[in-house]
């Protein structure tokens, strides 16, 4: 059983960008998860949003990804601190660029590879989604595309806070982003699936702090991987359980510096399928003895069936740093296929001044 991987940094949040059908709040994308996506044309002017030239013929999800990413600089966040070589991009995506690849597919079907359009081409591979991020903002240290099934923008987090921990950059910026999977029988507005894109900028806390950064939240993030034909065996899910109980302790244990509620449990919000794997982590996130949850859903839990998108536990990440009082958040990510994902998010200095502001003047 590859129960995980190694636990990372703690991560600095110091930018947050989101862009959405419902709005581009971390509040309103999500609170609107699940509702079926108006076409594009509809609520994203490409003119408007980046600018009269040059963006045209960027996909769909390139040109949400890069409109999110600048909200994130808008927001505080400061890749251009450090050099260049040092700045890092991670995209997380499922479908994003699904719909571009399949009217492609039916050129080539038609018409030969020849018909493809030049201004597309280049985008025959999913990990092109995030060029032009990497270019505008001078992202050079390296790039790396993560597709899992749902847990890809957790996966991402996980992924940049081992990157951090090897000195391998300084200070990363990570993008979810995805559009509506194809469908013929559907096709046009009011379509299933996820639509827009978060963003955020992100860098170690000794980092953050030692250049004076406005550090929005914390979080620690820890992806799993629980073999599915091993839950079968009941020696196979107390194994399973055993590692989720380890790796949530591991994950909950306070931040340096946190807010003085930081033992409480933390508020959660699961995203979880029906599938053995599932029901695995919710026995042991139920062990923490929270019944508070966040997003409407009872205990927490949000079954969005069969999903594909990473966009959903973005949106709660991003909601979760974006929260005003100094409780705690756990986002949680499961799939069928085994892949599990848990980020912890506590609350920045900024908030803990904030709280004991509020006390003095009570």
């Amino acid at each position: 059983m590859n129960t995980s991987c190694r636990a990372g940094a703690e991560l600095a949040v110091t930018g947050v960008g989101i862009v959405s059908p419902w709005g581009d709040t971390p509040e309103a994308a999500d609170d609107a998860r699940g509702a079926a996506v108006p076409g594009t044309c509809e609520w994203f002017d490409h003119r408007a949003r980046l600018g009269p030239r040059g963006y045209r013929y960027l996909p769909p999800a390139a040109q949400y990804a890069l409109a999110a990413a600048r909200a994130a600089l808008d927001d505080g966040g400061r890749p251009q601190a450090v050099p260049a070589d040092r700045r890092a991009l991670l995209l997380a995506t499922n479908a994003g660029p699904a719909e571009l690849l399949d009217a492609m597919d039916g050129v080539v079907l038609e018409e030969g590879a020849a018909g493809i359009s030049p201004a597309s081409a280049p985008y025959f591979a999913v990990n092109v989604l995030g060029n032009r991020i990497a270019a505008e903002l001078s992202l050079t240290g390296f790039a790396l595309t993560v597709a899992t099934a749902r847990t890809a923008a957790l996966d991402a987090l996980s992924a940049g806070a081992l990157a951090l921990a090897a000195g391998r950059c300084d200070s990363l910026v990570l993008a979810a982003v995805e559009e509506p999977p194809p469908t013929r029988a559907a096709a046009g507005p009011g379509r299933p699936g996820e639509q827009g894109a978060g963003v955020f900028t992100l860098e170690s806390v000794a980092g953050a702090r030692a250049r004076g950064a406005t550090v929005a939240a914390t979080l620690r993030a820890r992806s799993l991987f629980l073999p599915p034909s091993a839950l079968d065996r009941a020696e196979g899910r107390a194994r399973a359980g055993r590692v989720l109980t380890d790796a949530l302790a591991a994950l909950l244990v306070p931040p340096e510096g946190a807010a003085p509620g930081g033992s409480a449990p933390p508020l959660l919000r699961l995203d979880l399928d029906d599938s053995p794997v599932s029901e695995a982590v919710a026995v042991a996130v139920a062990g923490l003895g929270s019944s508070a949850s966040e997003g409407g859903h009872a205990g927490g839990a949000l079954h969005p069936g069969r999903r594909t998108g990473c966009l959903g536990p973005a949106l709660a990440v991003a909601r979760a740093v974006r929260a005003r009082d100094t409780r705690r958040r756990l986002v949680v990510c499961a799939s069928g296929a085994g892949h599990v994902a848990l980020v912890r998010v506590s609350p920045g200095p900024s908030h803990h001044s904030q709280e004991s502001e509020h006390a003095e003047v009570a």
